[in-house]
């Protein structure tokens, strides 16, 4: 008689009969994953892939009568247009140096007028043409070599009243890696007035990788006039025919240092 109670007390707590079903186990939770690292703000960050072309009728206008430039002629600064020409300057060279003192040039449509510019390898430089009252399409050149054979090595892309070259960290810089020499000229398309002019200056801003603008020039690169170690001229000795005492071939001069004020920007001769 005793059997069948212990039978059916073995049978409710699982053991000999029909296997219970087990315990469900709990997987611990992954650790949340970290929090991404703040984005460094970038200053002066290169133009987008898809930034406006230069207009190549600002151009043509331009070469045909520069031949014809009169010298600069001088006019006061209005103070609202001053004004304009420093909030530019916030967002197109911030935190860059400016280059001397401010132009003021007074234009006619179809004109122009130009003032020296310089400046040194490796330096990154912006210049901002700022239209006062009655001006309605400004543009801006660089160029280099005296007339009537002036060419163009810098155009602003802008319209309107504003005219930038090398804003936001595209930098002009001095081609072929040498002390640059030009002439920076403003010239009104249509309207007619005061045009304020202002270079800047700074060392090239740090872009992150992959994101320089195109053609750009990493800051450690050699100059192209740098040879490499290893170069020689094809009729230079085999270097076990060379007397011990020869210096090495492909030794390069190693290059002038930049003249004082790396660049500048000089008033008009009154």
């Amino acid at each position: 008689m005793a059997a069948a109670p212990l039978a059916a007390l073995l049978a409710a707590s699982g053991c000999g009969g029909a296997s219970a079903p087990r315990a469900e186990v709990l997987q611990p939770s992954p650790p949340p994953a970290p929090a991404p690292a703040p984005t460094r703000e970038v200053r002066n960050p290169p133009p987008p892939s898809d930034a406006p072309e230069p207009d190549p009728e600002a151009a043509r206008l331009f070469l045909s009568r520069v031949g014809q430039q009169r010298p600069a002629a001088s006019a006061p600064a209005p103070r609202v247009t001053a004004l304009a020409l420093a909030n530019t300057a916030r967002g197109e060279a911030r935190g860059m140096t400016p280059l001397g003192d401010v132009v003021s040039l007074a234009i006619g449509e179809g004109e122009s007028s130009a003032i020296p510019v310089r400046v040194a390898p490796g330096e990154c430089a912006v210049f901002i043409a700022q239209g006062g009252l009655g001006v309605i399409e400004v543009d801006l050149f660089v160029t280099k070599g005296a007339p009537p054979s002036h060419e163009i090595v810098g155009q602003d892309a802008d319209s309107g009243p504003i005219a930038v070259i090398g804003g936001r960290g595209a930098c002009f810089t001095s081609p072929g890696g040498a002390p640059f020499a030009g002439s920076l000229h403003a010239q009104v398309r249509r309207g007619a007035g005061v045009v304020l002019v202002q270079g800047y200056r700074g060392p090239r801003p740090a872009a992150p990788p992959g994101a320089g603008p195109p053609g750009a020039t990493p800051p450690d690169t050699a100059p192209p006039s740098a040879a490499p170690p290893s170069a020689a001229p094809p009729s230079a000795a085999p270097p076990s025919a060379a007397p011990p005492s020869a210096p090495p071939s492909s030794a390069a001069p190693s290059s002038s240092a930049a003249p004082p004020g790396a660049a500048s920007l000089r008033d008009p001769p009154r």
